[in-house]
């Protein structure tokens, strides 16, 4: 009976999606930073409920759909850091002038994001104290995944050390419901962190599926599954999630989690996906992939014979600049041995690029050397494969043993052969040829290009790489670039009393600095000064 009334709600939503075209189109996707690098992607506006029109960034997409909720509406957010206190505050008033009902899940299983979720909970449990003295309702419930759960579930390792480790709970994704509406009506997923550095710095994604329940209620049930079992609340009565199992509907994405039972032993293989989506390259096809972390070797041997398979096919493989170093065995970054292998087989048709950054670099007190400072090198945290140019997959998941093995995470998957989807993949492919095609400038840069894309093949990063921790090995090289951290201008008598040294001191640093591409001299507002180049 129960496979029966599945069937019978499947037909249902298949009839109905035929019956309202309208309904599959209405399907967006947003970037980071500030709405994207492709032309195509970040001259788009929205205009607001009050009239104002902002750029159509990650941050103002999300705000947007907030501020056009009817009052009453119900937002469900699971999300892996939050740190952008603007769109909390939105959410805050939003809970507290229109009645907004709030389920906030964070993860609390990562030790480093510790500070703002209690930060987090200060603001919301101040605005509910203030509202309820003044008789205002206040719905807003705070939820944390445990490291706890996360272990009582097996989703933990022991490493090679001794050391234990568990997973995290890495989605990105928010449900929207109209009041007294059992069913969702809309929601979203990405890449994306609600953070002003995913916004405004790094190479990220969004997707909102508008007035699209059948989507909506596959992130229902991976909710109400992580909410009821996997948190505690830490504010708010913790009212249960309803679990309704629904099933996919042709016409829209399917979502996959891992946190998703496929019987009583196993969890849902996100790789099994994703293989299957490679050997879906065609002859004359192509393949398109842009990773933030790649340490499967299963899906770097299954690009591998993919290539192999189809050498007229192209492969083309972008990649964050961190992955280009793989000098510790031990974190398994797999681009530069792909590459490797590659050329082993004879393989033509398989191009590597990596996202570059030269003030990625600096000097850790911790090793006591300069080294790549991931974090500096503007995260490239697209996790996107395109197939043939028809076929996409994206989310939250990293090519990774941690993602599969250990997370919590999600993958939606994109058709071409609806209109919606097809838009969407058009979108991702524009932002990705501007990335792929963003080369590293070489000679003379005679202007700061803060947050441009600059992409390197193998040879050259490795070069950069190495040229670039020899310079700053130098202790007045290091001093003299480290006065223009972020977006600093100094002029040259400025440097030189924040520095201490000498003048020919500071002299002979800048010039190697600049010379390496790390710094620039120009002119701003009449006076003559530096900055970093990139």
């Amino acid at each position: 009976m129960k496979n029966f009334n599945k069937r019978l709600i499947q037909l249902f939503l298949m009839i109905f999606v035929a019956t309202n075209p309208a309904w599959t189109d209405s399907v967006d996707i947003y970037y980071g930073p500030q709405g994207g690098f492709s032309p195509m992607n970040n001259q788009r506006m929205l205009k607001f409920p009050d009239g104002t029109e902002r750029r159509a960034t990650l941050a103002s997409a999300l705000l947007y759909r907030l501020y056009n909720l009817e009052e009453g509406s119900t937002v469900k957010i699971a999300m892996y850091s939050m740190s952008d206190y603007k769109t909390l505050d939105a959410m805050i008033e939003l809970c507290r002038d229109r009645k907004i009902n709030f389920k906030l899940l964070l993860d609390g299983a990562a030790t480093w994001s510790a500070s703002s979720r209690d930060r987090i909970l200060e603001r919301v449990k101040k605005a509910r104290d203030e509202a309820w003295a003044e008789n205002k309702p206040f719905n807003f419930q705070l939820a944390v995944s445990t490291a706890e759960a996360m272990r009582r579930n097996g989703r933990e390792a022991t490493l090679d050390d001794g050391k234990l480790i568990w997973g995290t709970m890495h989605e990105k994704f928010g449900i929207f419901y109209r009041p007294n509406d059992p069913v969702p009506h809309s929601s979203f997923s990405g890449s994306s962190n609600i953070s002003v550095t995913s916004d405004q710095i790094y190479a990220e994604n969004r997707v909102f599926f508008d007035d699209q329940p059948v989507v909506a209620r596959q992130f229902q049930e991976e909710f109400a599954r992580l909410w009821n079992e996997y948190s505690t609340v830490i504010l708010g009565p913790g009212t249960p999630e309803k679990y309704i199992e629904v099933s996919p509907v042709p016409g829209y994405a399917m979502v996959y989690f891992n946190a998703e039972p496929v019987n009583e032993l196993e969890l849902t293989r996100i790789d099994d996906r994703l293989i299957n989506m490679i050997r879906r390259v065609k002859p004359d096809g192509r393949l398109d992939l842009a990773m933030f972390s790649f340490t499967r070797a299963e899906l770097a041997e299954e690009i591998l014979r993919a290539a192999e398979r189809n050498p007229k096919a192209s492969f083309r493989l972008l990649f964050d600049h961190a992955q280009l170093d793989d000098a510790d065995p031990e974190q398994s970054k797999l681009a530069p041995w792909l590459e490797q292998r590659a050329q082993e087989m004879g393989l033509k048709n398989i191009q590597v690029r990596y996202r570059f950054r030269r003030n990625a670099y600096g000097f850790s007190k911790d090793e006591n050397k300069p080294v790549l400072i991931s974090y500096l090198s503007l995260f490239l945290h697209h996790k996107t494969l395109v197939v043939n140019g028809n076929e996409m997959g994206l989310g939250s998941y990293n090519w990774s043993g941690s993602a599969e093995y250990l997370n919590f995470e999600n993958l939606m998957v994109f058709n071409g052969a609806y209109k919606d989807h097809q838009k969407v993949i058009d979108s991702f492919m524009a932002e990705f040829d501007t990335l792929w095609n963003a080369r590293l400038p070489y000679g003379k840069v005679d202007r700061p290009r803060k947050g441009e894309p600059q992409t390197v093949t193998l040879k050259e990063g490795k070069k950069l790489h190495n040229e670039l921790l020899s310079l700053l090995e130098t202790y007045e090289n290091n001093r003299v670039l480290g006065t223009l951290d972020r977006e600093a201008f100094k002029t040259f008598a400025e440097i030189v009393e924040e520095t201490g040294l000498k003048k020919n001191e500071v002299k002979k640093a800048l010039r190697k600095l600049e010379k390496a591409g790390l710094i620039v001299k120009w002119n701003k507002s009449g006076r003559e000064g530096y900055s970093q180049a990139d």
